[in-house]
């Protein structure tokens, strides 16, 4: 069987948090530099969170499974 996310124990505040912090650095970056460098910052946090949410999934899924 495929392992599904348990949603009601789900961090949202600590998703709610990086999502903040992804959003105001890449504007950040977007005004001093390039548009481009903050659309590419965001993007790329965005990819890497994905990627390396293999560490939060025993968190995030149910233990008595």
């Amino acid at each position: 069987m495929i392992n599904s996310v348990n949603f009601n124990n789900l961090p949202i505040q600590d998703l709610v948090v990086s999502g903040l912090i992804i959003f105001i650095m890449s504007t950040i970056i977007a005004n001093i530099y390039d548009p481009l460098l903050g659309i590419t910052y965001a993007f790329g946090n965005i990819i890497t969170l994905n990627f390396l949410s293999w560490l939060y999934k025993e968190t995030w899924s149910d233990p008595s499974q």
